[in-house]
């Protein structure tokens, strides 16, 4: 579960798998860096547009949230520091993330 006082936030389709283009591989160590992931938002109207906004319920503790660009509301999920994460067990991470659709 997302935990009680957090903030929400809003995925714009069902889909949570990563392009290669969203995220940056260290060249030395093949490991995600925790600084670019796919995109959410805390406003589920900004992304509604994208597959409907869809409420995050569960995110596993090997990833975070981190506010990113001019947006205030836009973050994304990224790994954490603590967790050297390859692209593809980036992306199993990503898959044990779930969410709800948000009725408008």
């Amino acid at each position: 579960m997302v935990n009680e006082g957090t903030p929400t936030f809003y995925r714009g389709g069902s889909n949570f798998e990563a392009k290669p283009n969203e995220v940056r591989i260290d060249p030395e160590t093949n490991y995600v860096k925790p600084t670019h992931g796919i995109s959410i938002h805390q406003d589920a109207d900004r992304v509604r547009s994208f597959g409907g906004a869809y409420k995050i319920v569960f995110l596993p503790d090997t990833l975070k949230c981190v506010q990113r660009g001019r947006d205030r509301g836009h973050y994304e999920i990224v790994p954490r520091e603590a967790n050297l994460l390859t692209y593809k067990q980036y992306l199993d991470e990503l898959r044990k993330i779930q969410a709800v659709l948000e009725e408008q």
